[in-house]
């Protein structure tokens, strides 16, 4: 028989596995929300019935959603509205949003950038001969090949939901010349494990964007809230911090994705 340690042990891991699929299913549900703005720094009391009254007043609200680990709320949310227009006048009136004495973050959520693609392999030139050699046995083959039976294409298998990290921020819009140690001191005033910039592989150039791994969700979720109230400005370019996603973070570039 199990002990009741183990059984407890195994208890809260199961919580902590459900309140991290809720928040991924609550993410993905909104993804391809169009006219979606992204709104941090919210009160943790607020609800998804008050986030939608808090914006109907800017014009017609199609959804509003507070994200959240199980039951507890992360500080954050996303607000779509039926007309473009009336997400650009939110955005226009950003400076002035407050929710419970407390200023809340807006801004347009844009999708993530896609890797960047690699370069095409150089093709050699090769003498008409060689080409005309290696052609011969190539119609063959496709002779053969046409006679045969052509296998049918697996379906493409879905992608699976991507989860956000519970200890680890995305910074963006970072000075190309930050340092790793830069970054770092940056977050003095919390408990973080690691700071790193993204770089090039080839060039080792910055790509504009790191990483902050705190030591606790908490730790994260206060850095968070506190710079969405009070952006932090660096050389003049005013950073973009939110939870970054779990799998592949380096895909992301340096604008808001719709997490």
């Amino acid at each position: 028989m199990s002990s009741p340690k183990a059984v407890e042990t195994k208890a809260t891991e199961a919580k902590a596995t459900e309140a991290k699929t809720t928040e991924a299913k609550a993410v993905e549900t909104l993804k391809d929300l169009p006219h979606k703005l992204f709104v941090g720094n919210l009160p943790f009391k607020t609800t998804d019935e008050e986030l939608k009254e808090y914006f109907a007043k800017f014009g017609a609200v199609t959804e509003a959603r507070v994200i959240r680990r199980g039951k507890r709320s992360m500080g954050y949310g996303f607000v779509a509205f039926e007309k473009e227009e009336t997400a650009d006048k939110v955005v226009s009136a950003k400076d002035t949003l407050k929710m419970e004495e407390r200023s809340i973050n807006v801004e347009k959520a844009r999708p993530m950038s896609e890797p960047e693609p690699r370069p095409a392999p150089r093709r050699t030139r090769r003498s008409r001969k060689n080409k005309q050699a290696e052609s011969e046995p190539a119609k063959k083959d496709d002779k053969v090949a046409d006679k045969q039976a052509k296998p049918k294409e697996k379906p493409a298998e879905p992608k699976k939901p991507r989860e956000v990290s519970d200890t680890i921020a995305y910074v963006g819009n970072l000075p190309f010349a930050t340092t790793d140690e830069e970054l770092s001191k940056l977050f003095a005033g919390f408990s973080i494990s690691s700071a790193r910039i993204v770089t090039n592989k080839k060039s080792r150039r910055s790509k504009g964007y790191g990483f902050v791994t705190f030591a606790s969700n908490d730790e994260q979720a206060k850095a968070i809230s506190k710079y969405s109230s009070e952006p932090l400005v660096v050389g003049e370019r005013p950073l973009r911090i939110k939870p970054a996603l779990k799998e592949e973070p380096e895909s992301e570039s340096a604008t808001p994705e719709t997490s």
